[in-house]
């Protein structure tokens, strides 16, 4: 029978091979192509929105909706919450590599981000790009259970950076925020953090990325207590020779640190920060120095 017999081009939901889904969704899936799309059309396969933000708008909360974009879209974010994940439960899934994986580029103003302001939104494979000058945030998460994953995060030129990749909420309103086998190349030297946690989340897992960058503050950690917190498995270089590392949390935060291989200008034994939570097998190493990394924090 033909796709196109089928209301979203596939029966049954979605359970695509060699599509980077995973499950079976009995939602609504929604189409968007920046190239042949148009937000006046009806989100299907043949006919997509134009815009991931419209795509948003088109879901049922917690209906197990999947918006499907499609290789090469491209978006532009200008303004603050110019893109708005405001309706819980949906899932955001970005088709294609390398120069053909989506992307959405910020721009025009630093308070230009990207709001997750509903609960259980997973976005993946998707890469934003920093087209302005020390944007604040690019991804502000106001919500729980949050997944970004597979995503990039880079810039378009000198001096147009984020000065945070990914940004916690106050107290619990982010807990559950899991970001994973993302990668970053953020070497601007006004940048602060690629995660930033401010509040005090419960459950918060980052594990599997590849960050490069100049983060003046650190690479992973903040202020905030946070509980229960995994980071685990990341490969952390920080070019900030002032910095406090590429982990750092809270004296009183809990939770395990653990196989991350962290490196970069700051001398050795500073990359990790642990706080409360136990370490295990993280190595830091220090990048003008033919040395091999020490274990960190050392054990005493």
């Amino acid at each position: 029978m033909p796709l196109s017999n089928f209301p979203n081009g596939f029966s049954n939901g979605v359970a695509i091979r060699n599509m980077p889904v995973l499950n079976t969704y009995g939602g609504n899936v929604f189409w968007v192509d920046s190239g042949g799309g148009s937000n006046g059309n009806n989100g299907t396969f043949g006919q997509p929105f134009g815009t991931i933000d419209y795509a948003v708008g088109r879901c049922t909360a917690n209906n197990g909706d999947v918006i499907m974009v499609k290789p090469g879209h491209a978006e532009v974010v200008s303004a603050a919450g110019g893109l708005d994940v405001d309706v819980a439960g949906v899932t955001i899934v970005g088709l294609g590599d390398g120069a053909a994986t989506p992307t959405v580029t910020l721009d025009t103003a630093i308070t230009a981000d990207v709001d997750i302001d509903a609960a259980n939104v997973t976005i993946e494979n998707i890469h934003f790009v920093s087209g302005f000058a020390d944007i604040t945030a690019c991804i502000d998460v106001n919500a729980q259970n949050c997944t970004i994953r597979g995503c990039r995060f880079t810039e378009s030129a000198d001096n147009e950076n984020f000065l945070i990749c990914v940004l916690g909420g106050t107290t619990t309103v982010s807990s559950g925020l899991t970001v994973e086998g993302c990668y970053a190349l953020q070497d601007d030297a006004s940048n602060t953090h690629f995660i930033n946690v401010p509040g005090t989340p419960k459950g918060d897992i980052y594990r599997n990325n590849l960050l490069h960058g100049d983060w003046g503050t650190m690479a992973i950690g903040g202020a905030g207590i946070a509980t229960f917190l995994t980071i685990a498995d990341n490969v952390i270089y920080n070019a900030a020779s002032t910095s406090d590392g590429c982990i750092n949390v809270a004296a009183t935060a809990t939770g395990a640190i653990v196989r991350n291989i962290c490196g970069g200008a700051a001398v050795q034994a500073n990359g990790v920060a642990s706080g409360d939570c136990i370490a295990a097998e993280n190595y830091y190493g220090v990048s003008t120095e033919d040395l091999s990394a020490i274990l960190d924090p050392i054990a005493t």
